[in-house]
């Protein structure tokens, strides 16, 4: 994954079916992302991000 790619989180997940985008890769298979709806956890008070598993997200869109 990428940042900018658009991401489903995976349905045995808390928050599964919630849309989000990649804003930040890391390592050891975790990227970091923003949820793009307005749900509880729309944004961090450090406006990083919130971090989640690659194995946990189904790519919708990649980024070009």
């Amino acid at each position: 994954m990428k940042v900018g790619d658009l991401v489903r989180i995976a349905p045995y997940c808390t928050n599964k079916g919630r849309l989000a985008l990649v804003v930040r890769t890391g390592v050891r298979g975790q990227v970091w992302i923003v949820y793009t709806d307005s749900g509880p956890h729309l944004n961090t008070s450090d406006g990083k991000g919130h971090a989640a598993l690659i194995r946990n997200l189904e790519l919708v869109s990649e980024s070009r």
